[in-house]
């Protein structure tokens, strides 16, 4: 089908505050039932969380079920990512949580493990192509872990058991 420039337009303005109404919670474009855009952006939510439980599964059984009322808080106020899918959301979430002091100690080693291969980028995430280090002390059971990651080598994982 072929458009006319002024009508292509239109239809990208149109389009433009749709997407802002789904994504931005920004008020519905005219012609759209509030309430139905509303139910669209909460199940556009709800697939973003079942994506992210589904990439991140040790962060989402720490969550359990607190998993939708923080991933909610967060999908209100964050797009998702542009590069990276469920992976670079789940990192951003996992940021979140940690800004929030809602990171469960559980999820930390795959919070490592996700931070060792790939690298922030303002739009989501990215294969790392350098080596990389991560270390976390945990405190259940109490030790100190690292990793570090050299590419064509692979990974080297070390866990110290601290004290009692």
């Amino acid at each position: 089908m072929f458009l006319l420039p002024e009508a292509r337009e239109r239809l990208a303005i149109q389009q433009a505050a749709l997407l802002r109404a789904l994504a931005d919670r920004a008020a519905p474009p005219d012609g759209f039932d509030p309430t139905r855009l509303r139910a669209t952006a909460d199940a556009l939510a709800r697939k973003r969380a079942r994506g992210v439980a589904r990439t991140w599964p040790a962060l989402a059984g720490a969550l359990s079920d607190r998993l939708g009322p923080l991933f909610a808080a967060y999908a209100a106020a964050t797009r998702p990512p542009r590069h990276g899918g469920p992976l670079a959301d789940g990192r951003a979430f996992a940021r979140a949580l940690a800004d929030w002091g809602e990171l469960p100690e559980a999820a930390h080693v795959e919070v490592m493990a996700v931070d060792l291969r790939h690298a922030p980028r303002p739009d989501g995430l990215a294969p790392r192509r350098w080596p990389s280090l991560a270390v976390a002390l945990l405190y259940r059971p109490r030790r100190l872990v690292l990793a570090a990651r050299l590419p064509r080598l692979g990974e080297r994982w070390l866990a110290i058991r601290l004290g009692r």
